[in-house]
């Protein structure tokens, strides 16, 4: 995947990454943690970096059009509260059953009014320990030909009907996390929407649904873009 810029798996995450917004409903504290639940509370850098190809599909003329991506990347600042802000993002090269395609890209976070996001602590009894939320609009650009016209379509994402993007997040030892053999806290989303965005060509199909798994982890030294700190979550 090519190197994100200065940030987030189908899809893009979003891939992922990916910064969060905890849910109004939830009265529950969110302390992110550093290797297991009793570790120091982690504030710094993090990233969430898909794992496998993000996938997606589009109803297009009354057909199934499938596509994937090689994986997304998205990198920010959490506090271990779980406000944060994202600051890189990267998705990998795409394709479509129908010729569209794109190759790994640095997502222009640089029009995005909300950078904002958060994680925040909200189990599931037999499913997840949280969510992991991404505000703002990240979009990303595929080309090709639809009836022999060259267009170009851009996408970006919305999760459960708000914009951005939005996961389950596990711990390293939930017996239900999406990666079982992945010793890392990891997030994991089905309900990403594709939503088309102005500047694409009418030929462009409208929306789609898209998939992906992910791991998040922080920086054993602060500052050195190493992301090898083990993450934990709790209230």
């Amino acid at each position: 995947m090519k190197a994100p810029i200065r940030l987030a798996a189908p899809l893009a995450a979003a891939s992922a990454a990916l910064a969060l917004t905890a849910p109004a409903a939830s009265a529950a504290t969110t302390t992110i943690r550093q290797e297991t639940a009793t570790g120091a509370p982690y504030s710094g850098n993090w990233q969430v970096a898909t794992v496998g190809a993000l996938a997606f599909s589009v109803d297009y003329l009354g057909l199934k059009v499938t596509g994937s991506c090689d994986g997304a990347e998205l990198q920010g600042t959490v506090q271990s509260t779980g406000a944060g802000e994202l600051t890189a993002a990267s998705i990998g090269a795409c394709r479509t059953s129908n010729g569209l395609s794109s190759p790994p890209t640095d997502l222009d976070l640089g029009q995005m009014p909300d950078k904002s996001g958060s994680v925040a602590y909200a189990p599931v009894s037999g499913g997840r320990d949280g969510v992991l939320s991404i505000n703002g609009g990240l979009r990303f650009k595929m080309e090709g030909k639809i009836l022999g016209i060259t267009v170009t379509c851009y996408y970006g994402f919305r999760t459960g009907g708000a914009d951005g993007l939005r996961f389950d997040v596990y711990n390293r030892d939930n017996p239900n996390r999406p990666l079982p053999d992945r010793d890392d806290a990891q997030g994991r989303s089905d309900d990403i929407t594709l939503v088309r965005q102005t500047g694409s060509s009418g030929l462009c199909p409208s929306n789609g649904t898209g998939s992906g798994s992910a791991i998040a982890r922080g920086e054993s030294t602060p500052g050195s873009g190493v992301f090898d700190r083990k993450l934990y979550l709790t209230p």
